[in-house]
């Protein structure tokens, strides 16, 4: 059973701004709705009604089609409608287990460059999650705090690789917690303590293992929300 696309989820005019092409801008305005979890996974992405939506030829929406098929997020079989793609815990934890690694690996890379004025910022970053509720705003602050201490580690095809990994990830955490489940600030806030004490001592192997199990500690409650959904293995 396919699930339905509700249009009014993509932002047509946001899209626009600054992209070069028509096929740019409908592809990252499908890929913006699908990772935020706003679209369901085996949503119908039909060309027509999306042509309809951004006010173009069917000719863009099925190279924007192509583009997301070829980044994973979409699927398509011969005479039948391209859907979104969905995983299943199985491979969501592939994904939670690779961006643990590239993020130990960034955070132990830039240890020895971050200083004070980025711990400071950090931890006030963190102070902030301790107290923020609504989901989605918690989750851009805890992605920056993130940024924070990436950044120094200069590893540009680092950044590239992780954010497929990141926004993957994300998706899954919105859509099975439905905006509950992995809101645990007293935990997370703890395990960022705990990061930048280790990042300010200058440990950066300990802070490579605590940001690896600071992510699967994610993965964890991810997976048992979305058995709780009873959402199988594929």
């Amino acid at each position: 059973m396919t699930a339905e696309l509700d249009l009014s989820e993509l932002d047509v005019a946001a899209a626009q701004l600054g992209r070069r092409i028509t096929a740019d801008y409908i592809a990252d305005a499908l890929r913006n709705a699908i990772n935020a979890g706003r679209i369901p996974d085996g949503a119908e992405l039909n060309q027509v009604e999306l042509a309809a939506r951004f006010g173009v030829s069917r000719v863009p929406v099925r190279e924007a089609l192509r583009q997301l098929k070829a980044e994973g997020l979409v699927e398509s079989e011969a005479h039948r409608l391209s859907q979104v793609r969905g995983i299943g815990p199985d491979r969501l934890v592939e994904v939670f287990t690779l961006r643990a690694l590239l993020e130990g690996w960034l955070v132990e890379r830039a240890v020895p460059r971050i200083g004070q004025a980025t711990l400071a910022a950090a931890r006030e970053i963190n102070e902030r999650l301790r107290g923020e509720a609504d989901h989605p705003a918690w989750l851009e602050l805890n992605t920056e705090f993130h940024r924070l201490l990436f950044q120094p580690s200069d590893a540009v095809t680092g950044f590239e690789l992780l954010e497929p990994l990141r926004q993957r990830s994300e998706r899954y955490t919105r859509l099975w917690s439905q905006g509950n489940g992995m809101h645990r600030p007293e935990e997370t806030c703890a395990e960022h303590d705990d990061i930048l004490r280790l990042v300010e001592a200058g440990d950066a192997a300990g802070a490579k293992t605590a940001s690896e199990a600071h992510v699967m500690h994610t993965c964890e409650a991810v997976i048992a929300a979305g058995k709780l959904l009873g959402k199988g293995n594929t």
